[in-house]
């Protein structure tokens, strides 16, 4: 699974980044809020912060929060908390779940413009 995920982030969504370390990468929520701004979904990604402080993390995470569960995504401050301190599998957990969420909006076409490589 890591594999499929690593190859849709560098070949398809197109990270301002390339994703070697998926825990080191995501620990910030940074990426993940690329990710759904690229799908149109995060209006707010401009105040997002590509930093590893604390609270960078936690203001980054707390945006997201609103998103995911408008996708259907669940979304709790424990898997935060496990994506904040590098937990092995906690992001690839949430970015499976946002891969299937990209596919459904692309189908719908609610992805306003994001466009499929």
């Amino acid at each position: 699974m890591s594999e499929l995920l690593q190859n849709w982030l560098n070949n398809d969504v197109g990270l301002s980044t390339n994703v070697s370390n998926f825990e080191k990468d995501f620990a910030s929520g940074y990426l993940f809020g690329e990710i759904l701004h690229k799908f149109r979904q995060q209006d707010d990604f401009e105040s997002f912060r590509n930093k590893s402080t604390y609270e960078a993390k936690l203001a980054n995470f707390k945006r997201l929060e609103p998103t995911l569960k408008a996708l259907g995504i669940k979304f709790s401050a424990a898997q935060s908390n496990a994506m904040m301190n590098g937990e092995r599998g906690a992001a690839l957990r949430l970015l499976y779940q946002l891969k299937m969420a990209s596919e459904r909006l692309l189908l719908a076409g609610d992805a306003r413009g994001a466009q499929r490589r």
